[in-house]
């Protein structure tokens, strides 16, 4: 294994940076050949991430069941998601929804099929502008941006693909004090969370 020193003056391959020690490289992404380290995540942060990834397979479980089992899908949390391998390009987004692949299968970006980020103080700019343009350009579908606090999931700003420009169009946004259903939608197939399956602190 390679133990990553923070120090890189020319661009590393991908497989190179799968050599990256595993508990070293679960802090890290590439973007272009370069090692990033990933923003700083509090503990309220994974929880709405992880709630989030729940919401999103009970809906995935429910398509497979209606799909006699035709269609599989999996959702994970904080996994490398190859975009693309020249120059080396890997995110990992804190919740996804994606096709279901064998074990030995590198997940990629032609496998997924929404990609969640949770905003907080440190990942903003980098969560809106760079993620934004690098999953719009592997062509991933749909992107969720989501805010929150100390209940849980404060707002989701849901994004597509249209008419194969490369980029996001915003498709709208739900905010907790709108009613009951934090995500109706019918794409990639038909998802309905609601606000109450996001919170992360007890009721009270």
């Amino acid at each position: 294994m390679t133990v990553w020193h923070e120090q890189q003056h020319e661009p590393i391959t991908w497989e190179m940076f799968l050599e990256i020690d595993e508990d070293i490289r679960r802090d890290l992404e590439i973007v272009d050949g370069y090692v990033v380290p990933r923003e700083q995540r509090g503990r309220e942060h994974q929880k709405v991430a992880t709630r989030l990834s729940l919401a999103l397979e009970q809906a995935a479980v429910q398509q497979i069941r209606s799909s006699g089992r035709a269609e599989c899908y999996e959702t994970n949390t904080e996994v490398d998601v190859l975009l693309w391998e020249v120059p080396p390009t890997a995110r990992k987004p804190d919740a996804l929804l994606h096709r279901c692949i064998p074990d030995f299968e590198q997940l990629a970006a032609e496998h997924v099929l929404i990609v969640v980020e949770v905003l907080s103080t440190w990942s903003g700019r980098r969560d809106r502008v760079h993620k934004m343009a690098d999953y719009a350009d592997a062509g991933i579908p749909h992107y969720w941006l989501v805010s929150f606090d100390k209940v849980g999931t404060l707002s989701i700003e849901r994004y597509a693909l249209t008419g194969g420009l490369g980029r996001y169009a915003h498709i709208g946004t739900t905010h907790r004090d709108m009613g009951p259903a934090a995500v109706t939608a019918s794409d990639p197939f038909p998802i309905e969370i609601l606000w109450e399956h996001l919170e992360v602190a007890p009721s009270l």
